[in-house]
């Protein structure tokens, strides 16, 4: 007697459902095979493309990497998903296919937000709103794009808090990383201290983060007294420098601003205005 007719004679009249049971638990296995390991090549062919000497873009890499293992799963998911119900007899496969096609499926399951994400999540790729690595704000809520999926995008923002947003919900972005950024440094000088020594002071400043720092694209440099205030007048300094770089330079021109005040006898004004 073969195996299988020994289970069935075991089994009986419930032989049918447990195998189906069985079927339907190695095609999900299977699937999160297929997913583990299709998602694996994908990332290991877009990290190969930055090595190339002609590569776009890191950050979009990155992103065209985690939208395309996102299309990759979504596709499987269906797939699966439609396997299943033909087996259980819910669905005929074929004529449903014919009738309305994979969208029609989905919308006939009452997905109509699932296709509203996936389509802005198409249109933000296309029109390269923002990608992996952007720091952006949406609504009310800021942080770097740590994933983009087909349906949601994840923003880890400064106190490691992961906002999941799906995409069709996405009505407003702020991109902080897009063109040059300003430095602006205002130094509170104290109405007592002399102010062509601090204007010579803080131009020391300026030479020496400028060569420290190479994130620059315009060396700081001293715009002058901008403000006359009741406790202090205020001095302030220039720059610019690359997308994100621009929160280092402003706290390396404060410490050195307040080290070489100090060193000079200079006296500064309300300190809330230097440190923040």
């Amino acid at each position: 007697m073969k195996f299988t007719d020994h289970i069935k004679s075991l089994l009986g009249e419930f032989f049918s459902p447990v195998m189906l049971v069985v079927k339907i638990i190695c095609i999900i296995i299977i699937a999160i095979i297929v997913v583990k390991i299709g998602s694996y090549l994908i990332k290991k062919l877009f990290q190969k493309q930055k090595s190339l000497k002609y590569r776009i873009d890191t950050r979009k890499i990155d992103t065209l990497s985690t939208l395309l293992v996102s299309i990759f799963r979504y596709t499987v998911y269906i797939i699966v998903g439609i396997t299943i119900l033909a087996d259980v007899g819910i669905v005929n496969t074929g004529s449903m296919l014919a009738a309305a096609g994979i969208g029609g499926i989905v919308i006939g399951f009452g997905s109509q937000n699932l296709i509203k994400d996936i389509v802005s999540g198409f249109f933000i790729v296309l029109e390269n709103q923002y990608v992996v690595g952007d720091l952006i704000t949406i609504e009310n809520m800021s942080g770097t794009v740590e994933e983009m999926e087909l349906r949601v995008t994840k923003l880890r923002n400064f106190n490691g808090d992961l906002h999941i947003i799906p995409n069709g919900e996405i009505k407003k972005i702020t991109n902080h990383c897009r063109g040059n950024k300003a430095v602006i440094v205002d130094i509170p000088v104290a109405y007592s201290a002399d102010v062509n020594k601090a204007f010579e002071t803080a131009c020391k400043v300026c030479t020496r983060v400028s060569k420290d720092h190479e994130g620059f694209l315009e060396p700081p440099k001293v715009l002058g007294v901008t403000e006359l205030g009741k406790e202090n007048m205020t001095l302030r300094i220039i720059a610019r420098t690359n997308p994100n770089e621009q929160w280092e330079a402003e706290r390396e021109i404060r410490k050195l601003i307040k080290d070489e005040f100090d060193k000079q006898g200079l006296s500064l004004g309300n300190k809330d205005k230097l440190i923040r």
